[in-house]
């Protein structure tokens, strides 16, 4: 969405949303006639998705939103949802649109939602989107109130099902927007960009964009597209053609091409970024505009030497990641997934899979740090709706230059069968209609080596594990690329040093994998010894929550990360930082630090990519041996407190080491930050880690001593500690330590500074951090209206001569004698010029919890007035020019009620009269 920043008017909807889990109906009441007939009409929605409805006692809630945070682990529910419940949520918020916005496209962006999404506005159900996983936008023009009355959003999210099995989620757990566009403008995600290589230094920037007319007047426009590079220079400009004049409700499309030399490429050392701006004119008036990233860089794949980048032959070395994070759940701020991606690339990290959940802001992050993609729909299915979505997510993806691959599904049963085939083609043709420049694949746990299966009519195989079967497919199908989508299922927990499965414990020595799996070593080494075998995605980068093999409750996340769920380091990361990067790596394993009896025989394992490794104990060379680059080297050393050193040797010269010391008793608490300023944009958090420390600085390796957040001009958005047996809450301020760490997750309130004091109060230590806050230009965010418009009102069919009955009786049958009506801003035309005549207006109100204090407003009424409830007077007005009303309701009055308000037009110098603004419910 930052594509959006300039140019478009758009605004976030993430503040101000109002919650509730528990399901509603949106049926009326009754099966009687007169609502039967009044629900089966647009706009007819009751419950939540009616303007009427009280939501005054649901919880106020920011997005990203993911409820299940705050809910307890229970022992019967799902250990691949992490032993926690999910259920089905409300979420409301009314907003205005001014009057100037009358002629404009309004959309609603939702980036993603878990899981199954219905989307009301104004009582009209405009979206039901099945996945948790994509992105979509709904188009409000047509049902969007202006001026007064306010629109009411309502969104209901069914989350008892699942698409994975792994933890979800349930909410509205990415950003939604708001969006502004001219009456004619560039359709969503409409706009294409994709640079193509002529010769060795000439470029082709193929430009298309759709143009898209939201209403019936036809108009001339124009396209020019200009592309700048990242000082603001002019690189090249093209007017597209091909439709100048766009029709009412059509959709035009325009073509042009820039040509460039010699431009910077996008690479994962070098991820160059240019900007392309497209702007729509009428005339000589820009009208619409839109901006996007891309990067200058070629991509190939073939089935002999594997993957290349710009003429680059290079390893795919990648992990695959879910969504959530320590304490958070799946709703996860931009600044905390960009964390994480850096965390990767510490490890020499240059691709990135999403496994199986496409986020927009993860395709920012990783144009920008230069990190390759695999894009992954979740739904394996050729149906209307899942091709719809596969077409979104392309459309959304196509234009980043990290977008390497395209993957249509994941370990799926039919994928080696005539059906898995049909779905595939089907599935990658959709792509392709979308964008055919990238390689479409499947990552498949089978079925992979029969014809009639899907990886022969996909350009890419990937093979989930097995490695053992890397040559097997490669001698039958030669002329397939493949990739290791999913690699290793390694277990480890950080800080453990002994396997104990009677209390959910795996050492951190890489010995232990799932049964379908392989340690790390084993893993890399199928890998790095096939040069076909165009890289390796590794399962997983972050530990996540759920799907906790080999175990069930009580441990309720899993074991598989390279780093835990907080992204503090397990010992799994040296594995890749010695295999993936050039620099000496050197990195003990060992629980020295824990303190031992003395002579205890202590296992120690050193890895590494030097080739030799000496171990030494208080400074005394224990031994000296060759490493191995695969399985790296193991010592074994009888214990005395002080420390062990581990120094490493390329040709025979000194070139890394590391070290551990027994730790001493605990004196401080180390603070560090995943980012050292903040800013006020309302996207921003930071991850405060915090260590128990000794006197020299170490860790204490099995502290688990309370931690206490205090945080001023700052929110807690949740904690952890990386542990994956840990029962604590995650929406609180205090958290165990696990091995000497846990973390917090910190949102600013303002600009200033985040005050952070952190305290362990059983050992009387705390310390305190400060994080400046630094304000700059962001999104306008929409601001909610609080109060409760009255809606639904309806109007005697004809006019009468005498003061009416406000209580007629009305047969349930009589859909015809009350039309509906609409409080807009104007008197109602049946009143004009019609002196001395009455008007009869009534409506079923919903006045919610009996309370003082309560009132109807009415800003603009013209004419004698009388309101009525359920048929007693209430209030009453005889001046006939108009003015606002104050109706003070009783305090013993809720839930529906007969409001009934009679019009006396008796102005003869301006012989209208009516109800102009909305009544509104109000509250002292």
């Amino acid at each position: 969405m930052k594509r959006y920043k300039k140019g478009q008017q758009v605004y976030s909807l993430n503040h101000g949303w109002r919650f509730v889990e528990k399901d509603i109906s949106v049926l009326p009441p009754t099966k009687q006639h007169d609502d039967v007939y009044g629900f089966s009409k647009a706009g007819a929605y009751r419950g939540p998705a009616d303007a009427n409805y009280d939501d005054a006692d649901w919880e106020i809630v920011n997005l990203p939103h993911d409820w299940v945070t705050k809910h307890d682990f229970v022992e019967e529910g799902s250990p691949n949802q992490g032993y926690k419940e999910r259920g089905i949520g409300w979420y409301r918020m009314r907003f205005e649109l001014s009057e100037e916005d009358r002629n404009k496209q309004i959309l609603l962006e939702f980036e993603g939602m878990s899981c199954d999404s219905q989307v009301y506005v104004n009582g009209s159900i405009l979206k039901h989107n099945y996945s948790g996983y994509n992105s979509f936008c709904v188009d409000m023009t047509d049902m969007a109130n202006f001026g007064v009355i306010p629109n009411t959003l309502a969104v209901r999210i069914d989350a008892s099902a699942w698409e994975g099995w792994w933890y979800e989620g349930a909410g509205i757990y990415r950003n939604v927007w708001l969006v502004k566009k001219s009456e004619v403008h560039l359709a969503h995600d409409g706009i294409f960009i994709m640079p193509e290589l002529e010769d060795n230094t000439t470029w082709k920037v193929h430009v298309s964009a759709e143009i898209e007319n939201s209403f019936e007047y036809e108009h001339m426009v124009e396209v020019i597209t200009c592309l700048y590079d990242q000082e603001g220079n002019l690189v090249g400009e093209a007017a597209l053609t091909g439709k100048d004049i766009v029709c009412g409700y059509e959709t035009a499309t325009v073509t042009g091409e820039i040509y460039v030399n010699n431009p910077i490429l996008w690479s994962v050392k070098q991820p160059y970024l240019y900007k392309a701006v497209t702007k729509l004119y009428k005339g000589n008036d820009c009208i619409d505009e839109v901006e996007e990233k891309i990067g200058f860089r070629t991509i190939s794949i073939d089935a002999k030497d594997g993957f290349w980048l710009n003429g680059e032959n290079i390893k795919l070395l990648g992990f695959c990641n879910h969504q959530d994070h320590a304490g958070i759940g799946v709703a996860v701020p931009y600044s905390i997934k960009e964390y994480r991606v850096r965390l990767l690339q510490e490890l020499g990290a240059n691709a990135y899979r999403c496994a199986h959940n496409p986020d927009p802001e993860i395709l920012d992050i990783c144009d920008e740090l230069g990190v390759m993609v695999m894009v992954e729909n979740r739904t394996y299915s050729s149906s209307e709706e899942t091709l719809r979505e596969v077409e979104g997510i392309v459309r959304q993806s196509r234009n980043h230059p990290c977008v390497i691959l395209y993957s249509v599904f994941n370990e799926e049963p039919l994928q080696g069968t005539h059906k898995g085939r049909r779905m595939a083609g089907a599935l990658q043709a959709a792509v392709r209609r979308i964008d055919d420049t990238r390689p479409v694949m499947g990552a498949f746990n089978g079925g992979y080596m029969e014809e009639e299966g899907a990886s022969t009519i996909l350009d890419v195989t990937g093979i989930n594990y097995n490695p053992g079967r890397y040559d097997e497919f490669h001698k039958k199908y030669p002329d397939t690329p493949l990739i290791g989508t999913e690699t290793a299922s390694a277990f480890m927990v950080r800080g453990e040093y002994e396997t104990d499965y009677s209390k959910n414990l795996i050492n951190s020595y890489d010995d232990e994998c799932a049964l379908w799996g392989n340690t790390i070593s084993e893993a890399w080494k199928m890998v790095v010894e096939r040069p076909f075998v165009a890289g390796a995605f590794v399962w997983t980068g972050f530990d996540y929550r759920g799907e906790p093999t080999p175990f069930t409750w009580p441990s309720v996340g899993t074991f598989f990360g390279t780093y835990d769920s907080c992204g503090f380091e397990k010992d799994a990361c040296y594995f890749y930082k010695a295999y993936w990067k050039q620099e000496p790596i050197v990195h003990i394993i060992s629980p020295w630090s824990e303190g031992h009896e003395t002579g205890t025989q202590i296992r120690i394992k050193v890895v590494t990519n030097c080739e030799e490794v000496a171990l030494l104990v208080n400074d005394r060379i224990i031994d000296r041996k060759p490493a191995d680059p695969i399985n790296h080297v193991e010592f074994t050393a009888s214990y005395e407190e002080g420390e062990i050193k581990a120094i490493g040797y390329r040709n025979g010269e000194i070139v890394a080491n590391d070290y551990q010391l027994t730790a001493g008793k605990p004196a401080s608490l180390e603070v560090s930050l995943s980012k050292e300023t903040l800013v006020t944009d309302g996207f921003d958090a930071v991850a405060v880690n915090v260590t128990l420390i000794d006197q020299n600085g170490t860790a204490i390796p099995n502290a688990d001593h309370t931690l206490t957040f205090e945080v001023g001009n700052g929110t807690i958005l949740g904690v952890g500690n990386g542990d994956p047996n840990s029962h604590e809450d995650d929406v609180t301020n205090k958290r165990k330590l696990f091995h000497g760490k846990a973390q917090a997750i910190i949102a600013p309130i303002d600009k200033g500074s985040v005050v952070v004091k952190v305290s362990a109060n059983e050992l009387d230590l705390q310390t305190e951090v400060m994080i400046p806050v630094r304000e700059v230009e962001s999104f306008s965010y929409v601001e909610p209206v609080e109060e409760r418009v009255i809606d639904n009102w309806r109007m005697y069919y004809q006019l009468f001569d005498e003061m009416p009955n406000p209580n007629p009786k009305v047969d349930k049958n009589d859909m015809n004698s009350f039309e509906p009506i609409a409080f807009n801003g104007a008197p109602q035309t049946q009143l004009t010029d019609q002196l001395h005549k009455y008007a009869l207006y009534r409506c079923v109100a919903n006045l919610g919890e009996a309370k003082e204090n309560r009132y109807l407003y009415i800003s603009d009424i013209k004419g004698y007035a009388w309101i009525y409830l359920n048929g007693e007077l209430l209030a009453s007005r005889t001046d006939s020019f108009g003015g606002h009303m104050i109706i003070d309701l009783p305090k013993e009055v809720k839930g529906n009620q007969v409001l009934t308000i009679i019009i006396h037009n008796e102005n003869e110098e301006w012989p209208q009269a009516g109800i102009c603004s909305p009544v509104v419910m109000k509250e002292l």
